[in-house]
């Protein structure tokens, strides 16, 4: 019996095949549970999350000992990649990915984090005891990628500067070494809400714009898995968005303490 159809591009289920998928899909569902539960009893499941080399140094490190206090039963195995080709290539039960919104439908086996937005950061040390912020378009500018290739306007220093010529200092193979750079006090670079939170609250980095001024993310972070029936994937990627969520809200608060201020 015929189980799929091809189709240009991409196949489609006939309807034996999916009568079969609708019949086989909780059978299946089951047997992997009562796996995970008999592991459970002779030691920890192993569990692979993957994520960008650049949201784990930046956000997810100092969270992973509460990940692993809040999940006990598991042994986390971080996976790490640093574009989307190696991220589609890693095998892993939950995995955070960086993708156009358009591509980002938070349905099936997927959850949406917080919106992110993008503004110009730098370290406090660079601009001076008197505070350089109306004058930051004149500081070393910082980029990732390669030039040409932003993934949004938003990422692009002209679409910032107007027409004041944008002269970038140095460029950077991603985000986390140009944020490093940054915190070192090299320039100025763009961050995105999440992976500049906690240099925020610390003060290692402050914001340069207002928060009406700060530009909508053409991109959003989403956790996603392949198993329906994997609950603890499920539970693992709520726990990860609420976590963002508190870091969001508390970088937040840190921006509008700072611009009352000044």
């Amino acid at each position: 019996v015929g189980l799929l159809e091809r189709l240009n591009p991409g196949l489609q289920a006939t309807e034996a095949g999916a009568l079969l998928s609708s019949e086989l899909l909780p059978t299946l569902g089951a047997l992997a549970g009562l796996r995970r539960r008999i592991v459970g009893q002779s030691g920890a499941r192993t569990f692979r999350l993957g994520l960008g080399t650049p949201l784990l140094a930046w956000w997810l490190s100092p969270r992973l000992p509460v990940l692993c206090e809040t999940f006990p039963d598991l042994l986390v195995e971080v996976v790490t990649w640093d574009s989307p080709a190696e991220a589609a290539r890693s095998e892993v039960d939950l995995a955070l990915l960086w993708l156009p919104r358009a591509a980002a439908s938070a349905g099936h086996c997927e959850l949406a984090f917080p919106q992110e937005n993008v503004f110009p950061v730098a370290t406090p040390k660079l601009l001076g005891a008197s505070g350089a912020e109306r004058s930051w378009p004149s500081l070393p500018l910082l980029a990732k990628g390669r030039r040409g290739e932003e993934t949004g306007r938003e990422w692009s220093w002209s679409s910032w500067l107007g027409a004041k010529p944008a002269v970038e200092a140095m460029r950077f193979r991603d985000i986390g070494s140009c944020l490093q750079a940054a915190v070192d006090g090299n320039g100025v670079a763009l961050g995105r809400s999440l992976l500049v939170a906690d240099a925020l609250s610390q003060r290692r980095l402050v914001q340069l714009v207002s928060a009406g001024e700060a530009r909508v993310c053409s991109k959003a972070q989403i956790a996603r898995w392949s198993d329906p029936y994997d609950h603890t994937a499920a539970r693992m990627a709520a726990w990860l968005v609420a976590t963002a969520g508190q870091a969001l809200r508390a970088d937040n608060r840190e921006l509008f303490d700072n611009t009352a201020s000044r």
